[in-house]
């Protein structure tokens, strides 16, 4: 899995890609999204490509998109973490 960086209009545009096998083949398969201007590409961890939705991968996204589908994701506090106002019960 790779996650590409491009940039287009002036915004980033992230695009992840999940069946290729190096940073090349990942920009040739994401060629005809028309992303924009190519940045840079990264091995994405298999752990921060489960938080997206299926349907985020192969497709692209803004920093607004992500950060809205991630916003969801988010693991609860362990239960160790001591909330304001509950040590005084």
């Amino acid at each position: 899995m790779y996650l590409l960086r491009y940039k287009r209009d002036g915004e980033w545009r992230l695009v992840v890609i999940a069946s290729a096998y190096s940073v090349a083949h990942a920009r040739m398969i994401a060629a005809g999204l028309e992303p924009g201007t190519f940045v840079d590409g990264h091995p994405a961890r298999r752990a921060s490509v489960e938080r997206l939705p299926p349907d985020a991968v192969g497709r692209v996204l803004t920093l607004a998109d992500l950060a809205s589908m991630v916003e969801g994701k988010k693991k609860p506090p362990a239960p160790s973490v001591r909330r304001p106002g509950a040590a005084s019960r």
